[in-house]
Formats: C-alpha cells, structure tokens, sequence
C-alpha cells in the first residue's frame, strides 16, 4: 500500500489505517503535532515529495518504507521535530539536492540513498538490537552521505573475544565511542581494560579487578597484536573517507558495569561507532610480504559478499573469530581455493558465511612478495544480516567431496557439548603433496585447538593428493584441560576397495574405526596422566583390509513386503563377478537356491541388488548370498533372516555371539523409518556407527563393521523413530 504526499497538489490519499492523526495545512510540510500520532500498519510507502516532515507527536513506522523524492533542496526537503522519529525503511530519491536530517532520525532496517545527497547533521543512528541490524544498501553513484552518524552494533551476553571495526571515517575516539564516553548506562557501551588505568582525563582505561589488557591493534610489521593502553585517540586513524577505519580484537564482557570485569558476569551490550559513513570505493592497502596477514574492517555499515570483493596479490581466503565457540571463541577460516564460490569452513559448525558484517574484521593473507589491497565497493554489499555471529545460533552442517571434516567438542558433564574447534582435510590430484597457499594455516585459538600436522606446519585447512593406503592425517590437540572430550569426523568420497579408516590414540593404545562416507563420533578424556594430554597422542589411519574378498558384500537385508519377503545387498569391489545366487533356508544349515541374479556392468566399485522371495514359510526364513567370481571362486555373505507371522516387537541380536566382522540384527515389528546404530566398548568409545533406512514390519540387517571387533562386550545402541532408544549387548569371540 502507497500514502502519497505531494504539496504541489495539497492531496493526501491514505490506504493504511491512521491513529489520532493531526496534519498542519502548513505548505510543504508533514506535521504529526503534539499529543497525535501517524501510524502505518503492515508494508506501507509513504512517499514524501517536495516536502518535509515534521515530528512533535508519535510516528510509528511499522514495516513501512519512507520516501523522500523531487527537485527542491534541503530547506524544503528534511526531517525535524521535537521528538525522534524511527523509521524502519528510510529512502532518499531526490532528483536533485538531498534530504537534511535536523532532529534525531533512527533507522532499523534499511537506509537507501537511490539519488540526491543525504545531509546526516550528526542525527543520524543505524540501529541494532537483538533481531536486526540497520544497514546502507548501495549508494548510488552521484549520491553522498555528508555528515556524522552512529552505527550501533548490539552484542549478546557472551564473555568473548570478537575481531571488530569502526566502519566510520573522521571518528570520535575510543573512549567516546565504544566505552560510551566512559558513562555507565545500561546495555550501552563496553569496558576496555589495561594496566595502569587512569580513566577519562588519562589514558581512558577502566579499572579492572585482574588489569587484563580487552583490546589490541594488529601489526603488519611485526605480524604481532599489540596492546591498546590508551583510548583517548580515534577509533578509525584515518580521515579520508576511504579504507580508514581500523580492526580490533577486543574482549567484550558486556556493558560498563563495574562487576562485569569479574569472571561469569556478563550481559547484552550496544557499541556506538561515532563518525562519518564511508562510501564508494574503499582500498585496504595489505601486507607487501608474501604469506603475511593483515586484519582488515568491513568499512561499510552494512554485510559485504567476501565472493565480490576485489584481492590484489590475496588469496581468497579469510580467518575471522566466532564468538561462539570454545569458552571465549575461536578462529574459524573460509576460503574459496577453486574460485567457485564455495566456501570451505575449517570449522564446520561455525555459523560463519562468506557474508562479512557490519562492524566485522577479519584477517587476510599475501600471495606473494609485492603490492597487495583489497578494494571493496557498493556493489560488493550484502543484505545477508547473519545474526548468528553477533547473536550465535546452532549451525546446520554442509559437507563436499573427497573430505574429512574433524570437529572438536567439549563434553559436558550433562552429555551436551559444546562445539571448541574443528579442521579439515580434502583431497584430490590436483593438490601438492608439500605445504603450499592452498594450505590454510592454522590461527591459534584462546582455548583448546584442534590442528592439522603436515610437514610440521599446523593448518586449519590441508589439501592434499587422492587418499592412498597407509596415509595418514596427523592430528594435535594443544590448550587442553583435564576434562571429557568428543571428536566428531565427517567423511565423504574417500570410500575405496579394501581401504579401512581407524582413529589411533597412543595413549589409549587402541584402533577405532572411521566411518569413510559418513559421522563417526568418539569420545575421550584427559586426565592426570601427562601422556593423555600430549599434543600428538592422535592420528587418523588408511589401511588395506587383511580380510578383503574379491567382492564384499557390505551391507545384507531381508524384510517383508506385501506378504513377501525382499532380500537386498550392496556389493564394494565388484571385481571379475559373474553372479550371485540368493539361497534360503528354514533351519539356517541347510540352504536352496530361489533366484540367479547376474551381475549389472563390469568392475564396478559398488552395485545394489535385490530379489524377491514369493514363496516365505510361516516362521523363520534364512537367507544368503552366493557370489561365483570368473576363477570359479565361491564365497558366502552372512546369513540374515526374518520371521513371518506374529512376533512381539522388539531387536535382538543373530548369532549372538557374533565371531566375524558382521553383526546381524533383527527388527521384529517395526515401524519403517530412519534408525541410528552405535556401538560403544566398555569404556564407553564408540567404535562403529551406522544409519538404517527401515521399510518397516520384520528385517534383518547385516551391519559390516570393516574389520574384526575385539573380543569382548559391547552395547549396542539403537534409536528410532520418535527417538526412542534401545540397547543391546553384543558379545564379540
């Protein structure tokens, strides 16, 4: 809906419901007198044209948009009043001159400046608070934003280090700024701490309990953060208008409440950056040292697209801090090595995108010795407001090819975790076997760092040739506690022939197989003992399976179907095959063929079958596999089998105890659905993990778990729909 005001024809057309509205017959002039109110409800525009708009009332701005257009200048085209007005939309579209702002304007959503000049008067605020951030959408071409403003950037109630930024220009100080004028008001400003704190006519530093140093500058020259022990200077240094503001790292306990620099308080806080808005082109000159980083601030009040920006001389990758993990955050790196778009994240739980935020900084890195810069322009904006990272939230998880994802969690005494860290490996031909720019190395983390080791250079990010037998990925834990841990490793694409994946621990002495297509969680602990906690006690091995037949038949189930029973297997290393029988048995000795599948193409890596006994006795039916290769050579799959008829629902393990490598369990009355299988030893690892598609009523399933388990006993796991849980003991010989 559209409210048009237009004091070239003195109309007023309204399709929006307006509460206690008063309107002067002043000439070019909106007026909400005292004691009225203008309300606009749901997604209204209000085009304000030659005209201004005076606010001495309430002005509620709803999800509209507010239009300023037409040729006539600032003395006819502004906003003032007695009172502030908020606006969630603010537009300028003037064909000539501009819009003045002479009384305090809030923005909450969007402030475009489509055409004409845009005169802040320093009463200007980009607001930011728990749900949104205010932004400046693409500044046109032959517009400009001439004055002062404050960017706000709300912060939540989370004790941690963050890498931020002033995105302003001709700035007020530190102290001014972010520490609110060194006043106390609640949810403003933040405390910045240092030893020696002389406070507002000194160095600006407050007082704090542990004279810990919450703010530092980055080095180009030495690679080195360095202390911030005065903040009576200007929080952007430079006063062109372009690339000048700075980046920080600065621990945020929350507003200047005196007790917040006592370990576990902490609240919500809202920073003031003081200064003028930068636009149009903004060059960052970087390091000229190959390898070398440079901490860079978004300088626009508004998401930027890391894809667009333009790197001279940089790889396309960025490390930022996710406030959210660990105790007080982590380094989380992103970049784009195959030029696709893509992102990969070291950390694969972080909620952080290629989309930069208002008042974010983050590091980037030199490709070579010579001139480096990242330029950033208005068309470089993005309207992603990722409230994760300024508000963290759970991620959701997204995987590529030919990888292992590897995260590192705290476990918690409750059996929740917390996400700490995480790394990454991919592989493929294309990548050196030697530590080179595709390379990502790793940033050093407060807390417990999980690192990739690879010619003894620690990454975040290891790129490497195609996975082969007996490689190995070393792996280093460093900061660790004596506390319960978890690892979680996400594979895929590394599945191949014969090839196995165990998680080694030198100190446990023990082999935990890794799932190589899909999430293998394993738990552990460190302790007392000094070798628990040695930085390499872990390693994730590649080996050839001892057991390995000329075709493996990793995965047999049988279940009912309209009265019948459907036999289902997949094949891996289906090599020099010429068929299977499917056989059965009502005694599970003595077995019968019923069906000659043939085999489908020729030397494939994996292949699915199925065959379809129409024929089922009331009772227990058993069936196998029979596999005939071009030598002549027979082998056998594991036995499964299915009872037709009643039978109370429930699981059970066949044989129990089992003596190979396969674990057969039996659904009875089932529902079909998605289940999860975990089998964890005595010492509560898990050492194989599995998803069941069920089609539901009574199934076996034949579950590989790639090499011979260690005798013992062992829980078995099963959660189903609903989330319901059911345990089984299996006993391994």
């Amino acid at each position: 809906m559209k409210l048009f005001y237009n004091t070239t024809r003195n109309l007023f057309l309204a399709l929006v419901i307006i509460c206690g509205l008063t309107l002067s017959t002043q000439a070019q002039q909106l007026t909400i007198s005292p004691r009225s109110s203008m309300v606009l409800n749901g997604n209204v525009s209000l085009v304000v044209n030659n005209a201004s708009m005076k606010n001495d009332g309430v002005f509620v701005a709803g999800n509209s948009t507010v239009s300023f257009s037409g040729h006539n200048d600032t003395l006819v085209s502004y906003v003032a009043g007695s009172n502030a007005t908020t606006f969630n939309n603010l537009t300028v579209a003037k064909n000539a001159f501009g819009v003045a702002l002479k009384s305090a304007v809030i923005v909450t959503n969007v402030l475009a400046v489509n055409n004409g000049n845009l005169y802040t008067d320093s009463n200007l605020t980009l607001r930011s608070d728990a749900n949104l951030t205010a932004r400046v959408s693409e500044v046109a071409a032959e517009s400009k934003i001439i004055g002062k403003a404050n960017v706000e950037r709300y912060i939540p109630g989370r004790r941690s280090w963050r890498l931020l930024t002033a995105p302003v220009t001709n700035s007020n100080t530190i102290l001014n700024s972010w520490q609110n004028k060194g006043i106390y008001a609640a949810g403003l400003g933040l405390l910045v701490t240092g030893p020696n704190p002389t406070g507002i006519g000194g160095n600006g530093l407050d007082v704090s309990s542990y004279n810990n140093i919450s703010m530092k500058g980055f080095n180009n020259s030495t690679q080195q953060f360095v202390n911030i022990a005065n903040t009576n200077v200007a929080i952007s240094t430079g006063t062109n208008g372009s690339a000048d503001n700075n980046g920080y790292f600065i621990f945020v306990r929350g507003d200047r409440t005196p007790g917040n620099t006592i370990y576990g308080n902490m609240n919500a806080t809202r920073i003031n950056s003081i200064g003028s808005l930068q636009t149009g082109k903004q060059t960052f000159t970087t390091s000229s040292v190959g390898g070398q980083y440079t901490l860079v601030g978004n300088p626009y009040a508004s998401p930027v697209d890391f894809n667009k920006v333009s790197r001279n001389n940089l790889v396309k990758r960025m490390y930022v801090w996710d406030p959210s993990l660990n105790q007080v955050g982590g380094y989380v790196m992103l970049d784009d090595i195959n030029n696709d778009g893509v992102f990969v994240k070291s950390v694969e739980g972080s909620s952080q995108t290629k989309d930069i935020q208002s008042s974010q900084a983050f590091f980037v890195q030199t490709i070579m010795n010579g001139s480096a810069s990242i330029v950033f322009e208005e068309n470089d904006k993005s309207d992603v407001n990722n409230r994760a990272i300024f508000r963290p939230t759970t991620a959701g998880s997204s995987v590529g090819a030919g990888q292992i994802i590897a995260t590192l969690n705290l476990l918690n005494s409750d059996k929740s975790t917390t996400l700490a860290d995480g790394a990454i490996v991919e592989f493929d031909d294309l990548y050196d076997a030697a530590v080179n720019l595709d390379d990502a190395i790793k940033f050093t983390n407060s807390n417990e760092n999980l690192i990739i080791v690879r010619n003894n250079v620690s990454l975040a990010a290891e790129r490497r040739p195609a996975l082969g037998f007996n490689d190995t990925v070393y792996l280093k834990l460093t900061t660790t506690t004596q506390r319960a841990y978890q690892f979680v490793f996400e594979a895929t694409g590394l599945e191949q022939p014969g090839m196995i994946g165990f998680l080694e621990d030198s100190y446990l002495k023990t082999s935990t197989m890794v799932n190589l297509s899909g999430t293998t969680t394993i738990n552990f602990a460190i302790n007392a003992i000094a070798a628990s906690a040695s930085s390499n006690r872990f390693r994730i091995v590649f080996k050839l399976s001892m057991n390995v037949l000329p075709v493996t038949i990793s995965n047999v189930k049988a279940f009912e179907k309209n009265s019948n029973i459907m036999v289902e297997w997949k094949v891996e290393n289906e090599l020099n095959m010429v068929k299977y029988d499917v056989e059965k048995s009502t005694d599970g000795a003595a077995f019968t063929g019923i069906n000659t599948i043939n085999v489908t193409g020729a030397n494939n890596a994996y292949n699915t079958y199925s065959s379809l006994d129409v024929k089922p006795v009331q009772g227990i039916n058993f069936y196998r596999i029979k596999c005939y290769d071009k030598s002549g050579t027979i082998t056998y799959s594991s036995i499964v089998k299915v009872a037709i008829g009643n039978s109370e629902r429930g699981f059970s393990i066949y044989p129990n105890p089992v003596t190979g490598n396969v674990i057969n369990l039996l659904m009875n009355n089932q529902p079909a659905g998605l289940y999860q299988v975990r089998l964890t030893n005595t010492v509560g690892q898990v050492v194989f993990v599995k998803s069941i598609q069920s089609n539901g009523g009574n199934s076996t399933e034949a579950l590989n778990t790639g090499s011979k388990l260690a005798t013992g006993i062992y829980q078995m796991e099963i959660i189903g729909k609903d989330n319901n849980h059911n345990t089984q003991k299996v006993i391994v010989e």
